[in-house]
């Protein structure tokens, strides 16, 4: 059956828990489809706002205002280790794919701590921020980290270069290793929650909310702004529909509000079309969605269904709210853990073919974190592995292979969970269509004899056989046209790349010419200022000369215009021409 899960985590407070069962437990492993019902907790945590990260095979929760890591194992429902870190954590995530290998801790003094679980190894980043990290996201492809700070700033972060054992030289003119590769730095108050688009392409967004009553659609890949929306108040969280259609953010007042992207009419994407860019949007206040009573407190979290149908919000009074989204209205409770809910984390749904989310497929136990100081000295050669660099792992049979030693399964069930038509099935098929080939027993024959049944088995081998090549050789001529396909485009790429060198040379050889061309005018115009100025000089000097004699100034001067006045005239135009 299809089921639906979340986990969520509690912020621990005076109040007595709801139920007996909910006696010091800091995180719940919680179904809401079809049912509501708790399956597991985790005790002993205290968790605050975006301090919590989870993993296939382990939960990674820091408790508030300490230095500290509490793990726990999925696999064996237990907590497996607390982890002691130099400084305070303040935000959680997971990096690595699907196997979340790598756990990013954002601290009190404004810099990452990367801990690969599965080595030990722990690399720390310069302290970017100047003041404590309370938010952090990796994207899907698990290349980029983005970290919000009470400082208004968000850093975006290359998860290879941090952990890469090639460290570029640092100086005066170079970047500094391990330190961000962009900032984004449209906000003017601290941020409170990033949510990160679902594409695993080259373009993704990022929408992030800060106490300014401000939310910004940018472009984390390039750090340019593509909307920004006024909101009605501070939003305290964000998350993003699951096909980027429009983004959930909670608010202090217990409220929602959905703002959409496509609300307003475009050719192209709203948030790609420059003509809406520079025009901030504004949401109405009246659009919210209001909480069914005013004692349910802010909302410090939200997630959304694997379809996108339903809004979790997790209340300051310990509640977690479901939401409508179609009716854009208050649906029900789901659970009541008493204490203020910090973080929902949704969890894939089970019931779907999906081996990657198998947790007994791949589990490994938890390496506690260790600084090895050989790895920060410069004498070590660029890009060496240290000698006791492990990574420890536990490889299960993969639920094929298990399968093989047990009983057959429902046949409707297999062949709706395998990756392709199951090889019972193809044998199945062939030995009905050999049966029709040689015709159906008519009744009173007798039964075939055994050279029969080897023959008829022979003709399904022979069958089988045929059939593979069949599927090879149309495989391998569509493999055939692909490589053509892209023989054809490289070949156009090429092409188009020297046509775009050439123009380019021709561009450049026509801004020379235009530069000598200016260059050449202004000489010119030098050269003619400088003779203007010789005979004004001149003039001057024929005046006074004849004053000094006793003769008319004027007139030795009109005389000189004369002589050469109309000749160095039509120079002087022709030149200017």
């Amino acid at each position: 059956m299809l089921s639906e899960c979340f986990i969520a985590s509690t912020l621990t407070s005076g109040k007595a828990p709801a139920s007996a069962s909910l006696r010091d437990v800091g995180i719940c492993l919680q179904e809401f489809q079809p049912a509501p019902a708790l399956r597991s907790t985790f005790k002993k945590s205290s968790t605050a706002g975006n301090c919590l990260a989870v993993s296939p095979s382990h939960v990674f929760a820091a408790q508030s205002e300490k230095a500290i890591v509490h793990v726990y194992s999925r696999e064996k429902g237990n907590q497996e280790a607390t982890v002691p870190f130099p400084e305070r954590i303040r935000s959680l995530a997971v990096a690595g794919g699907k196997n979340g290998d790598i756990l990013v801790l954002g601290t009190e003094g404004g810099r990452l701590i990367l801990w690969e679980t599965c080595t030990g190894r722990q690399v720390a980043t310069t302290a970017s921020h100047l003041q404590p990290v309370t938010s952090l996201v990796v994207d899907r492809t698990s290349n980029f980290i983005l970290s919000g700070s009470s400082d208004a700033s968000i850093h975006v972060w290359s998860l290879a270069n941090i952990l890469s054992f090639i460290k570029p030289p640092s100086g005066r003119d170079r970047q500094q290793p391990n330190s961000p590769i962009r900032t984004f730095s449209n906000h003017r108050a601290a941020i409170t929650s990033i949510a990160l688009g679902h594409s695993a392409g080259r373009y993704n967004i990022a929408v992030s909310t800060a106490k300014d009553n401000t939310a910004v659609a940018w472009d984390y890949h390039t750090g340019r702004a593509l909307r920004t929306f006024l909101l009605p108040s501070s939003a305290t969280c964000v998350t993003l529909d699951p096909v980027d259609r429009a983004f959930y953010v909670g608010y202090e007042d217990g409220s929602v509000q959905c703002v959409e992207f496509y609300k307003n009419q475009s050719v192209q994407h709203p948030l790609h079309d420059p003509s809406l860019q520079s025009t901030p949007a504004q949401p109405s206040a009246e659009d919210r969605w209001l909480p069914p009573s005013s004692d349910t407190g802010a909302v410090q979290s939200l997630a959304l269904s694997y379809d996108g149908t339903i809004l979790l919000t997790g209340q300051h009074n310990g509640k977690v709210l479901s939401w409508n989204v179609a009716r854009r209205k208050y649906a029900t409770i789901v659970a009541d853990y008493t204490h203020p809910v910090t973080n929902l984390s949704m969890l894939p749904p089970n019931g779907l073919p999906h081996p990657s989310l198998d947790l007994t497929r791949i589990a490994h136990t938890i390496v506690k974190p260790r600084y090895d100081q050989t790895l920060s000295e410069s004498s070590v050669n660029p890009g060496a592995v240290p000698a006791d660099y492990a990574f420890q792992t536990h490889l299960l049979p993969t639920p094929k292979d298990t399968q093989k030693s047990k009983t057959k399964a429902d046949p409707f069930s297999e062949a709706l969970t395998h990756a392709f038509f199951p090889d019972s099935m193809m044998e199945e098929g062939l030995a009905e269509l050999a049966a029709l080939s040689q015709g159906q027993q008519q009744p009173g024959t007798q039964q075939p004899s055994s050279s029969t049944v080897h023959s008829t088995q022979a003709l399904e081998d022979t069958t089988a056989k045929d059939t593979q090549i069949a599927t090879l050789e149309a495989e391998l001529s569509i493999l055939k046209k692909k490589s053509t396909v892209s023989e054809t485009a490289r070949q156009t790429t090429t092409d188009e790349a020297t046509k775009l060198r050439s123009d380019l040379i021709h561009l450049q050889d026509y801004v020379n010419e235009l530069h000598q061309k200016q260059e050449q005018a202004q000489r010119e115009k030098v050269q003619r200022q400088a003779r203007k100025e010789k005979r004004e000089a001149k003039r001057r000097e024929a005046w006074f000369a004849a004053e000094k004699k006793g003769r008319n100034g004027d007139a030795v001067v009109k005389m000189m215009d004369l002589a050469d006045g109309a000749q160095t005239s039509d120079s002087d135009d022709q030149s200017s021409d």
